[in-house]
C-alpha cells in the first residue's frame, strides 16, 4: 500500500478546490482552507515556517492587495452601517487568503491533473446545465430554462466562460507532458462548455468570451490560425444554437425600452432596463458621498434612502450589477481607484508570467483576467466565490507554469 506524502495531501486538496469551485461554495472553501492547513504543516516539519511571511509581503501582488483592503476597511468604518462594511472586509480578506494559498501550494507538476480536475468539473456542469434546457423544451414550459447547474445563471455562464478559456489555451497550445487521454478530455469539453455558455443566456458571458478570444488571438502566435479556426467553429455552433432556440435569440436581441412592462418579470428587456435603473441609482449614491462611498455592502441597507419606489420585481437591491459602478457607490473614487490599481497588477502579473514562459497556463490566465473585467461590467462577480476562485486559480496557474 502506497504511503502517501505531505504534498500529496495538498495536491489532493487542491485537485479537490478545482472540481468543486465549479460545483460548491461550501466544499471549495473547505478545499482551500485544507491545503493552507498541510501547507503550514509541511512548512512547520521542514522548519521554513518562518519565510512564509517574507514570501507573501516580497511578492509583487502583495502591496495593492494591503491597499485594497486598507481601503476596504476605511470604507468601512465611516460606512452607512459599519457592521455591514466589515463583514464584507472578511470576504475580501478571505479573496486574498485564497489567492496566496494557491500561488504557495500550486506547483508545476501539478498543472496537468488539477486542469483536468478543473475541466472534468466544467464538463460535467455543461452536460447537467444542457439537460436543463433540454428537458424544460421537451416538458413544453412556457419559458424555457436557463442553464444554471446548481448555481444563479449568470453566474454559471461566467463559470462556462472562465473554463472555456483554459480549454482553447490547452488545444491551441499542447503541452508535451500529458498524461495519457488528456488531450481527449479538453477536444470533449470544448463544444458542451460553449454550448451550455450559450444556454445561460447571460449576455455578460458573451461579451467576457468576445474579449477573451480577442486577446487569445493576439497573443496566441503563433497560434492565431487555430484561435480563428476555433473561434469561427463557435460562432457557427453558437448561430446553429440560436436558431433552435427562439427563446434565447429573443433575449440576446432584446432592446431597452421604455415600455413599463418591460420592467415586469417575464419580459425579455427586463435585465436591460433594471440594469439601467439601477446604474442612475449607483451614480446618485456617488454623487451623495465621491469620496468614500456609502459604505461595503450597504447598496441594499440603504437603498430605500436613494430610491424609495421598486425597481423591477424586486423592493430593494443589494448588487448594482456593474462592479465598477457598485465599487463607486461603495468606496468612492478611493475604493474605485483601489479596485483599479489591483486588477492592473493582476494583469501585468499574467503578462510577465506569459512574456517569462508563454504556454497554455499563462495564456489562460492573460485571457481570462479580461473576460472576467469584462463580464463585471453587467455583473459583481468580484464579489463571488465561483469566479473570483477560478480567477485566482488561473493566475496560480501561470505563476507555477514560470517555475524552472
Amino acid at each position: 500500500m502506497k504511503n502517501y506524502s505531505l504534498d500529496d495531501y495538498i495536491f489532493f486538496a487542491l485537485a479537490l478546490f478545482a472540481f468543486s469551485v465549479v460545483f460548491s461554495v461550501t466544499v471549495v472553501q473547505g478545499a482551500l482552507f485544507l491545503a493552507l492547513l498541510l501547507l503550514l504543516v509541511k512548512k512547520y516539519r521542514e522548519n521554513a515556517l518562518s519565510g512564509l511571511l517574507p514570501s507573501l509581503y516580497k511578492h509583487t501582488l502583495f502591496m495593492p492587495w494591503m491597499v485594497y483592503l486598507g481601503v476596504c476597511l476605511l470604507t468601512a468604518l465611516t460606512a452607512y452601517y459599519p457592521y455591514k462594511g466589515l463583514g464584507q472586509l472578511n470576504s475580501d480578506f478571505l479573496k486574498y487568503v485564497c489567492l496566496s494559498t494557491l500561488l504557495l501550494a500550486v506547483k508545476k507538476e501539478h498543472l496537468p491533473k488539477i486542469s483536468a480536475a478543473y475541466t472534468l468539473a466544467a464538463t460535467v456542469a455543461a452536460l447537467i446545465g444542457i439537460g436543463e434546457v433540454i428537458w424544460s423544451a421537451y416538458t413544453g414550459e412556457t419559458v424555457l430554462t436557463r442553464a444554471n447547474a446548481f448555481m444563479n445563471a449568470v453566474r454559471y455562464g461566467e463559470v462556462m466562460g472562465i473554463a472555456l478559456m483554459l480549454v482553447l489555451s490547452r488545444l491551441i497550445i499542447p503541452v508535451q507532458d500529458a498524461f495519457r487521454g488528456e488531450n481527449v478530455l479538453y477536444k470533449f469539453a470544448v463544444v458542451p462548455v460553449f454550448v451550455a455558455l450559450v444556454l445561460s443566456q447571460t449576455r455578460g458571458s458573451y461579451l467576457g468570451l468576445a474579449v477573451g478570444l480577442a486577446v487569445m488571438l493576439y497573443f496566441g502566435s503563433p497560434s492565431r490560425k487555430q484561435v480563428l479556426a476555433y473561434s469561427t467553429a463557435l460562432a457557427i455552433i453558437g448561430a446553429i444554437v440560436l436558431s433552435m432556440t427562439p427563446a434565447i435569440r429573443h433575449r440576446m436581441t432584446a432592446m431597452i425600452s421604455r415600455d413599463a412592462s418591460a420592467m415586469a418579470l417575464d419580459s425579455p428587456d427586463t435585465a436591460i432596463n433594471i440594469r439601467l435603473e439601477l446604474w442612475k441609482l449607483g451614480g446618485q449614491m456617488f454623487k451623495a458621498h465621491p469620496a468614500l462611498g456609502i459604505g461595503p455592502d450597504n447598496v441594499k441597507k440603504v437603498f430605500k434612502k436613494f430610491h424609495p419606489e421598486p425597481i423591477g420585481y424586486e423592493e430593494t437591491w443589494g448588487s448594482l450589477h456593474n462592479l465598477y459602478i457598485h465599487q463607486a457607490a461603495e468606496r468612492g473614487l478611493v475604493g474605485l481607484g483601489a479596485l483599479a490599481l489591483l486588477f492592473t497588477a493582476f494583469l501585468l502579473f499574467a503578462l510577465g508570467n506569459f512574456k517569462a514562459a508563454p504556454g497554455p497556463y499563462t495564456l489562460w490566465a492573460l485571457c481570462a483576467l479580461p473576460a472576467y473585467y469584462a463580464m463585471n461590467i453587467t455583473e459583481i462577480s468580484f464579489q463571488h466565490v465561483h469566479t473570483a476562485f477560478a480567477i485566482f486559480m488561473a493566475m496560480a496557474f501561470s505563476s507555477a507554469a514560470k517555475e524552472v
